[in-house]
């Protein structure tokens, strides 16, 4: 690494320049509300573990590497696994030959100092920023569904980040009735779960925090609208007659039934990927639903990168805030300049005891069109067809000695095939058949073959 190709104009305006910028991101008017920054307290690490004029720009979220690799140029980032250890985040932007030319050229022509400096500084925003959406990113993932996970679509191993922060199962809840949007669904009964829940353990939700889309499928139902209609004292004769109430009309509402404040979730992110493109991230998983008795859930554990203690010779360092170094330097072959940001960092959640979560989208029932198949002595090589219900991934299985019935899955149906009962005077047999989805539900369904007698 060289010196900035721009030592004196970086030297002058630097530390002004990390310190104040003021951009928008994303292309957007008005900043993405950064929640990791008013929920999460800030702690260091030492030992780098964790108990995780134009200056409008386009931000893209930084990429997570291991702690020893090189920082990648934003098109062609790479995420390495750090399980139990602060993930470092690094951005790094690239100007061009091309780009270096243009501002001397502009120097040797004397432009005002304002106008160099930033085209000089044009980069500094964005990885500022960048690293900022990315730690977003990772809270929203992590506090809306108990695991933060930062993963590398291109390799083969699947390497990244992922850290379970253990939410509980006991205090993990489904739809009642259905899920929200389909006939019959009623979110005013199923959010009443968590509270009941919260009592019973002597918590308190005091917040709740919901996706945009999730909020409005309450606004547009019978039960938000009848909510929101004895709320206001309205008088009338059919539910059906009840218009979808405001946003506003339905927070105060909500507030007034569960006495906790309902926050909307909405952000989105434009990340660029290895080639270059641009993919849209919304981090919050939309259809979950989080209840917290406070406002601060965690905290972003930080730590020393090795470049504040070791700084490289030539390159100009500033720090913005306790954890992220932002740093400017040159190369040669081609001659590039470049700026670069890093952190060791990481939004942990705790207090999970106290964290409550409704999966609106699914009843989380398990459920079979059968409850029981017989077979004849005969071999059933063609096989009948059992028809599972679930709102999640199922596997299934029959005990180890059941060795005469074979299975096969494709999408919802689980086939089931024997072979024939032909030993002499063999009693009938029966086995169970029990399908299990990811989240732990059952379901049961008798196999019984006839003895042959």
């Amino acid at each position: 690494m060289n010196a900035t190709l721009f030592l004196d104009l970086v030297e002058k305006y630097f530390k002004a320049v990390v310190g104040k910028i003021n951009e928008t991101i994303n292309g957007s008017k008005t900043e993405p509300t950064m929640l990791h920054k008013s929920m999460l307290t800030e702690e260091y690490s030492p030992d780098l573990t964790w108990g995780s004029t134009e200056l409008k720009h386009s931000v893209v979220a930084a990429d997570v590497v291991a702690l020893d690799s090189p920082l990648p140029l934003k098109s062609r980032g790479s995420f390495s696994n750090a399980t139990g250890t602060l993930p470092k985040l690094g951005v790094k932007y690239r100007k061009s030959e091309k780009d270096i030319s243009d501002i001397n050229v502009m120097r040797a022509r004397g432009v005002d100092e304002a106008t160099i400096v930033s085209k000089i500084f044009d980069d500094t925003p964005k990885v500022e920023k960048s690293l900022d959406v990315r730690k977003e990113i990772m809270f929203e993932e992590g506090f809306s569904t108990g695991i933060t996970l930062v993963e590398d679509d291109e390799a083969n191993t699947g390497t990244g980040i992922r850290v379970n922060f253990g939410y509980k199962d006991e205090n993990t809840f489904h739809a009642i009735t259905a899920p929200w949007g389909e006939t019959g669904y009623n979110p005013i009964d199923d959010l009443e779960q968590m509270f009941e829940k919260a009592a019973s353990d002597s918590n308190a939700i005091n917040y709740v925090y919901i996706s945009k889309k999730y909020f409005n499928y309450i606004r547009s139902s019978v039960a938000g609208k009848k909510l929101v209609a004895d709320f206001k004292g309205q008088i009338y004769q059919s539910t059906d007659l009840l218009s979808q109430p405001s946003r506003q009309s339905m927070l105060d509402a909500l507030s007034d039934e569960f006495g906790a404040e309902f926050r909307i979730v909405s952000n989105s992110f434009r990340v660029e990927k290895r080639d270059g493109t641009y993919m849209s991230v919304t981090p919050w998983a939309e259809a979950n639903i989080i209840g917290v008795p406070d406002a601060v859930v965690g905290r972003l554990v930080y730590g020393t990168l090795a470049e504040e203690t070791n700084p490289v010779t030539e390159v100009l360092y500033q720090k913005l805030g306790t954890h992220t170094l932002i740093s400017k330097y040159s190369k040669t072959d081609p001659l590039e300049e470049f700026t670069a940001g890093q952190a060791l960092c990481l939004p942990v959640i705790d207090g999970v005891d106290s964290i409550y979560i409704l999966h609106a989208d699914g009843t989380g029932v398990i459920s079979t069109d059968v409850t029981s198949l017989e077979f004849t002595k005969a071999a059933n090589t063609t096989g009948k067809k059992v028809t599972v219900h679930s709102d999640y991934p199922f596997t299934a299985a029959v005990p180890a000695a059941a060795t005469w019935v074979t299975l096969s899955t494709s999408g919802n149906v689980v086939t089931v095939k024997v072979s024939a009962n032909s030993a002499s005077s063999a009693p009938e047999r029966t086995t169970t058949l029990t399908i299990t989805d990811t989240e732990g539900n059952t379901a049961e369904v008798s196999i019984t073959q006839a003895a042959n007698t």
